[in-house]
């Protein structure tokens, strides 16, 4: 569990009253994790959805460009964001690595615990899916400017 007002500050839950946001801060717990660690890994299992109160964390993705294939960073996640939002969407399978790029702080919702209280509560799991969309929508965007531009590099220089 974890104080409610903590999630006031996280565009994921605008819109939601006192009450909805108790709900959600009811199932959520800190995780801590230090400088260049890696909180989980591309093609996982997605079981929780991570909000980041401190510090920063870089997504990374890999690029099936030529052999050997790479990494690279699409986005870096900063105080109020939201990553491994695959927990909440089929097929729960995560669509980038992310390591901390600093000391970082993050409430963390298991994905099982968020769909129970979606189903109880129609309202706060259509507020909070609404505004996933936006993160998705983000991150999709993101990933087709950062391919753009390795596909440029790799016309470049012949990879």
């Amino acid at each position: 569990m974890v104080p409610y007002r903590l999630l006031q500050g996280f565009d994921l839950f605008e819109g939601l009253n006192e009450d909805e946001l108790k709900a959600i801060a009811a199932l959520g717990h800190e995780e801590n994790f230090d400088e260049g660690e890696v909180i989980f890994q591309e093609g996982a299992e997605a079981r929780r959805v991570y909000l980041l109160l401190e510090g920063r964390v870089a997504l990374r993705f890999r690029l099936p460009l030529k052999p050997p294939s790479r990494e690279t960073t699409i986005d870096t996640v900063t105080r109020g964001g939201t990553f491994a939002w695959s927990a909440l969407v089929r097929p729960h399978r995560l669509t980038a690595t992310a390591i901390c790029s600093e000391p970082s702080k993050c409430l963390a919702f298991e994905r099982e615990d968020l769909q129970k209280l979606f189903q109880g509560n129609n309202q706060i799991g259509y507020v909070v899916m609404e505004h996933l969309t936006a993160v998705i929508a983000s991150r999709l965007r993101d990933v087709r400017l950062q391919l753009i531009r390795e596909l440029g590099l790799s016309l470049m220089h012949g990879w």
